[in-house]
């Protein structure tokens, strides 16, 4: 099974979907990751560092970037364990690609 994760900064809570202001990349790259997940073909999970800090700090890739970009490199995206993207969110093109498959469910309309 295929995994992409994705490493982000600090969020309100585990999807940023709070709050008086909400991103609407936030909202596109939580319905995306919902269909993905519910589809059983792959897996796609976000680690938020104010509610997953202990994942940063296990992973050295992480450890690496922050020490040397330092949060500029956030979000960092990772397909089946290597780096593919940092510094933005993936797209909906670019996560359908890491997957190798095009699912059509996880489609913004």
């Amino acid at each position: 099974m295929k995994k992409i994760e994705i490493f982000e900064p600090a969020l309100c809570c585990p999807t940023g979907l709070c709050g008086p202001s909400v991103d609407q990349n936030l909202v596109r790259l939580t319905a995306f990751q919902r269909s993905v997940n519910h589809s059983g073909h792959a897996m796609i999970v976000r680690r938020n560092l104010a509610q997953n800090p202990h994942a940063f700090a296990r992973n050295r890739q992480v450890v690496n970037l922050l020490e040397t970009d330092g949060m500029a490199c956030l979000p960092i995206t990772f397909n089946d364990g290597k780096i593919v993207k940092t510094g933005k969110y993936p797209t909906n093109d670019e996560l359908t690609a890491y997957l190798g498959e095009p699912l059509a469910k996880t489609k913004q309309q």
